[in-house]
């Protein structure tokens, strides 16, 4: 494992799909600040400087991209573990890449893939809110921090090398069976977004193959990919 550190930088994603070719797999780089962060379909990720644990791995081993589909989630089982060992209750995973506790968001997670015929390299972004005290905006999900749920400073150094480490090590295993236990979605009903349809649906679980089973009510349907949200 190599770590590539920045005070400031545009975005650690952007950085290693830039550089990839020229660094070893399991290359971590971190910044204090990401003036572009990035979530999921292209929302902006808010942190204040050196608050928060901001980071990318790049992924080269074949084995581990053509386990592409599970990388994410086992990523957020990983980390939440490491959070869990902090003293956090009510953790949970909201399929596919997203760490809750209770219902505001505390981490989240972005799978990238740089292709050209096949897939070059995969990155994991992953943005956990540690230190931070306030969060200002509007967000489409409540968000939280270690800070807010245990009411101390967290040595970010410290924990960041224990969750270096435990992705380190951990990353290449599979962790389904676990993760079934931390499903936020199963059993609760949403509106996904399927191309340009939108439906309202209850969610049934995470499959075996890390897609999501809904119902429609009338039908059972696997899904690999679409954006959810509630009606709470």
């Amino acid at each position: 494992m190599r770590e590539i550190y920045f005070e400031s930088i545009d975005s650690t994603n952007t950085y290693l799909k830039n550089n990839y070719e020229s660094l070893d797999d399991m290359t971590f780089v971190r910044a204090d600040i990401q003036t572009k962060g990035r979530g999921r379909n292209d929302r902006v990720w808010k942190a204040d400087k050196g608050d928060n644990l901001l980071f990318s791995i790049l992924i080269k081993d074949k084995e581990m991209i053509d386990r592409y589909k599970a990388l994410s989630v086992n990523s957020a089982y990983i980390v939440l573990k490491v959070l869990e060992s902090y003293g956090i209750d009510n953790l949970s995973i909201k399929w596919p890449n997203d760490i809750y506790v209770n219902d505001r968001k505390i981490c989240g997670i972005l799978l990238e893939a740089v292709s050209r015929n096949d897939i070059e390299c995969l990155i994991i972004g992953i943005g956990i809110n540690v230190n931070q005290k306030e969060f200002v905006g509007e967000y489409i999900t409540d968000p939280t921090s270690m800070y807010l749920e245990l009411h101390e400073e967290i040595d970010l150094n410290e924990f960041k090398e224990k969750v270096f480490a435990s992705l380190n090590n951990n990353l290449r295993e599979d962790y389904y069976e676990e993760i079934k236990e931390y499903d936020y979605l199963k059993n609760k009903e949403a509106d996904v977004m399927l191309g340009n349809e939108k439906k309202h649906i209850r969610v049934l679980g995470i499959n075996r193959d890390y897609s999501l089973k809904i119902s429609d009510g009338t039908r059972e349907t696997d899904i690999s990919s679409g954006e959810i949200s509630f009606h709470i």
